[in-house]
């Protein structure tokens, strides 16, 4: 079975450094086959018959082991991610004036936020909410700060997300 690992606020702004050849070598040497990373920001691909819950467990393990800080990740099988994929919204990606990502829900995201979410919307946001992900659209530079997608980082709820662009998404899902 085909994964994808979603990693959290990795290389980022020279923060917590995490070395793609690092993770393709360790997920190589732990049996994984067809290991391969897309851009430096967290997206590990790799194929094994093992179930979810073990490959989430070993991910888990090697994290440990190699990095002194934490890392939330998600682990989706190939099927899981194009599942959601589809379930994107008509509108979503549609405007190049907008901002238009997908929050992906990591192991730590709690249910209680598909709830809560919808309630803090504004004129300025377009949500749909999936089972793994949240398509998400907002203004770009025009009115951005009066947006609600412009008040989530720092947030309970954004540190339990994995956001990737609209190009990056669907650059994904053909990577398969």
């Amino acid at each position: 079975m085909k994964y994808l690992v979603l990693f959290r606020g990795i290389n980022v702004g020279g923060h917590s450094r995490v070395p793609m050849q690092t993770l393709r070598d360790e997920f190589t040497s732990a049996g994984y086959e067809a290991v391969h990373t897309y851009i430096n920001s967290g997206n590990l691909f790799i194929t094994s018959d093992r179930p979810l819950e073990k490959v989430e467990s070993q991910v888990t393990d090697i994290l440990v082991s190699n990095f002194d800080f934490p890392i939330d990740f998600r682990v989706l099988s190939e099927s899981e991610y194009k599942t959601d994929l589809e379930q994107a919204p008509e509108w979503w990606g549609q405007d190049k004036t907008l901002r238009h990502n997908a929050l992906f829900k990591l192991n730590s995201y709690e249910a209680k936020w598909d709830e809560w979410l919808p309630t803090k919307l504004t004129e300025y946001d377009q949500v749909k909410i999936t089972q793994n992900a949240i398509f998400w659209t907002s203004t770009f530079k025009i009115n951005y700060s009066k947006s609600f997608y412009s008040k989530l980082l720092g947030t309970d709820f954004y540190k339990q997300t994995s956001a990737r662009n609209f190009n990056t998404t669907t650059k994904l899902a053909t990577l398969f």
